[in-house]
């Protein structure tokens, strides 16, 4: 199955009384270098425990990761899908769980008493839901883009020459005749119909937002057209116009390439003004915190809905006795078992929390 959302949550409730083995890799095509690489770092693994004082725990290790070799070699098999990839192993108890996404999570072999989220939080947190729209003078081309996947959904064919015809996996609206209509007055009858058409798939669109939740929906093509499915869409997320020509003949995956600079601008720019707002609400006494000690004890009470973070992870570096990846991981585990939301925020984003210690949530009260 495709990696969900709803994956990460039920994720940061899998424990083990011994130990949790957390395994990444990123398969990166033609390569063989992700599968030395997670080999690499689980004979590591093996070793520092080895050394370590807690000699049963290394012995009992040992043991389950012998029992997972299968399990690691179908993991590292170039067939099997995604460029990133994670195995998540109880040591003392039998669950195993396994998980890809088509983004990179690096290649590390982690034991920890719970799973460790952080690289594949880091990862899918910048790619979430999105949509993408062709709009054309033939109909809406609609794609789901998630997770470094897109897939193609059902369309909606405008017909504008001929009535009555359909294609398969589409919905089709009615089409416009030529009988009645003086040749000089065809264009613009065409015209008209392919404004109502728009118009009249938007409820199509609106429904396919909906349902899959999407953050954002892209509308790509003329500006005169991407304007009036634009005006009947509701104002439930953001909707941002692209003026461009998609080649009808893309893959869904060209097409996601072909927007992600995009995407990632806009989610670049909803970031920040997602810290912005954080912040604000904090320092005007609203339903949000900054700085970290306040953040840990409201994360602790399970009040936070959506944790920020800076992606540099450097805000406890002084301050805290522990590590300060083992800080994020804690905080980010903490917020998902609570039912909530984490983003990492890139530099641009990050700078607006600086001053706050690069650390702030928007609470539930």
């Amino acid at each position: 199955m495709v990696f969900d959302q709803t994956d990460l949550r039920e994720l940061a409730a899998f424990r083990d009384e011994v130990g949790v083995l957390s395994l990444y890799t990123t398969m990166e095509p033609g390569t063989q270098a992700g599968r030395t690489r997670l080999r690499n770092e689980i004979a590591a693994l093996r070793q520092e425990l080895a050394a370590g004082p807690d000699q049963e725990r290394a012995r009992l290790v040992d043991v389950r990761l012998d029992l997972l070799e299968q399990r690691v070699t179908e993991l590292l098999d170039p067939a099997a899908p995604g460029l990133g990839r994670a195995l998540f192993a109880q040591v003392a108890g039998d669950e195993v769980r396994t998980e890809w996404v088509q983004l990179p999570v690096g290649d590390l072999a982690v034991l920890k008493e719970h799973a460790y989220l952080l690289p594949l939080v880091t990862a899918v947190q910048a790619d979430k839901p999105a949509g993408v729209a062709r709009v054309g003078r033939d109909g809406v081309r609609l794609f789901d883009c998630r997770y470094g996947l897109a897939d193609e959904l059902e369309s909606v064919i405008f017909n504008l020459a001929t009535a009555g015809s359909s294609g398969e996996g589409a919905a089709t609206l009615p089409g416009l005749s030529r009988r009645g209509i003086h040749p000089d007055r065809l264009d613009q009858r065409v015209e008209e119909h392919l404004t109502k058409f728009l118009r009249e798939s938007a409820p199509h669109v609106a429904g396919q937002a909906r349902r899959l939740g999407w953050e954002t929906l892209l509308l790509v093509g003329d500006p005169r057209d991407t304007s009036v499915l634009s005006e009947a869409l509701p104002a439930d997320r953001e909707i941002v116009q692209v003026d461009a020509v998609l080649d009808p003949a893309l893959s869904p995956s060209e097409v996601l390439e072909f927007v992600r600079p995009t995407l990632d601008e806009v989610r670049a720019r909803r970031d920040a003004d997602l810290a912005v707002r954080t912040r604000d609400l904090a320092l005007s006494g609203g339903n949000g915190a900054v700085g970290l000690d306040d953040i840990l004890s409201l994360l602790r009470q399970g009040r936070v809905e959506h944790l920020l973070l800076d992606e540099a992870g450097l805000w406890n570096a002084e301050s805290m006795a522990v590590a300060p990846e083992e800080l994020e991981e804690e905080m980010i585990e903490l917020t998902l078992e609570h039912g909530g939301d984490v983003t990492v925020l890139e530099t641009g984003a990050a700078r607006e929390l600086a001053e706050a210690g690069g650390v702030a949530a928007m609470l539930r009260w």
